[in-house]
């Protein structure tokens, strides 16, 4: 996840008095992953031009309704907050940045105004006591709510797991694809039957995979079939046509995979998937001001937490799914 600065502790030393050997205790063991319902997304947020605030912020809630800040961004007390309609913020959070744990205290609440198309208000907590993130591109955290420290809880991330893409030159002329990496098995019998052979018709692939424990947890990823009509080239290659298929997966009961979509109300992504000693245990995918955290189990899913934070312009919410040539038009089925 978040990579964090190094924080260096500088120590007094003194020297220890003891009359014989002595053995340290064993550290405390750490919680596992909680339940869905206690996962939430954490974002730093960076003052604008002397405006706003710069730290770690839990987004609670959104207003739709025309804003009533005078600001961007507001600092709002609790009654302001209460009347608004802000649920309380969860008392005992950790911050899983860096793949650590960070204890973070909860502070006053914020409000700031969303203009657009829909305008809105949204509402959360401002956090105090972790370290921003070392590359401010980095600006999501998973939050956990325990009362210990979940060192039992790793998070993992997507990674590659198959491919069959086409490269452009440097003048962007698109090229088929020379390799492949096939899809997994349990994944494809997912993947709509398209009658698609070359010359006429080019499949396309890109998958990423979450492994937990070693087993595979979730899928990710997109499929194309590309039509290329007899005797085009290249310079062609923004007028062909492509039908897609995309989405994220789980392992159903019997291996083969689930799409999930329940409880998107904009397009989400496969985030990262939170397992420890017991498997696979969240699922959580994120949008433009919107997130979504699964339980898993049994291979299925089910909604722990769903959270719309804030409501963005409609363009911000459209899916690139198109795998083949760069200006070339994706429609999606």
């Amino acid at each position: 996840m978040l990579r964090l600065t190094p924080l260096v502790l500088l120590l007094a030393a003194c020297p220890a008095q003891t009359t014989g050997p002595t053995t340290p205790p064993p550290p405390p063991a750490g919680a596992g992953c909680p339940t869905a319902s206690n996962v939430y997304v954490a974002v730093y947020e960076t003052m604008q031009e002397g405006k706003g605030h710069t730290g770690w912020v839990l987004p609670l809630f959104d207003k739709k309704d025309a804003p009533t800040t005078t600001g961007e961004y507001q600092q709002i007390d609790a009654a302001a907050a209460t009347a608004a309609g802000v649920p309380a913020p969860p008392q005992s959070l950790w911050l899983m940045t860096a793949g650590a744990p960070c204890k973070a205290t909860i502070g006053g609440y914020y409000a700031a105004a969303i203009p657009g198309a829909t305008p809105n208000t949204s509402y959360g907590a401002e956090l105090t006591g972790c370290q921003p993130p070392a590359d401010p591109q980095d600006s999501f955290a998973v939050a956990l709510v325990s009362d210990q420290v979940p060192t039992g809880c790793s998070i993992e991330s997507p990674h590659p797991a198959a491919s069959r893409l086409g490269a452009a030159d440097a003048q962007n002329r698109w090229s088929r694809p020379t390799t492949e990496t096939p899809i997994p098995p349990a994944l494809l019998s997912t993947v709509p039957t398209h009658d698609c052979k070359p010359p006429g018709c080019e499949s396309l692939w890109a998958i990423t995979e979450v492994t937990i424990n070693g087993a595979p947890a979730a899928w990710a990823g997109a499929v194309n079939w590309l039509t290329i009509p007899a005797g085009e080239g290249p310079d062609k290659q923004c007028s062909w046509h492509a039908d897609s298929y995309s989405g994220f997966f789980i392992p159903g009961p019997d291996g083969k995979a689930v799409k999930i979509e329940d409880n998107q109300e904009h397009p989400l992504f496969l985030t990262a998937v939170l397992g420890d000693t017991g498997g696979a245990k969240v699922l959580l995918a994120t949008g433009e001001g919107e997130y979504s955290a699964y339980d898993l189990h049994a291979g299925s899913a089910s909604i722990g937490r769903h959270l719309v934070w804030l409501v963005a312009p409609p363009e911000t919410y459209a899916i690139e799914d198109n795998l083949g040539p760069e200006c070339g038009t994706g429609e999606k089925k």
